[in-house]
């Protein structure tokens, strides 16, 4: 009967480290497959983090733009803001959805 289970199955050593691999990838607090999605979303994470710093880099650089530069604080008030001179008309086209 020894002769049919295989010989790794028969070393205790084998055994106790071939347990020890299913209890850490499946059944630890810290198993390995909550440590990929942990990675996994860490790495989403960092992605956002960069978006983010570098729309504030591009906002900074407006705002300096639009508090030193006056033409440029008009443009932006009336494409933003639709704000107009005295005895100016705004026209503002609004595009359809195309389906």
């Amino acid at each position: 009967m020894a002769k049919k289970i295989p010989k790794i199955l028969r070393n205790r050593y084998a055994l106790v480290f071939i347990g020890f691999l299913v209890y850490i990838t499946f059944f630890d607090a810290h198993d390995l497959i909550s440590q990929m999605q942990i990675r996994w979303k860490l790495h989403k994470i960092n992605e956002q983090k960069h978006y983010i710093e570098s729309e504030l880099q591009e906002a900074k650089a407006q705002t300096i733009e639009l508090t030193t530069n006056k033409e440029m604080l008009e443009k932006f008030a009336r494409e933003q803001y639709r704000m107009k001179r005295e005895n100016e008309d705004v026209f503002v086209i609004l595009k359809e959805n195309e389906e």
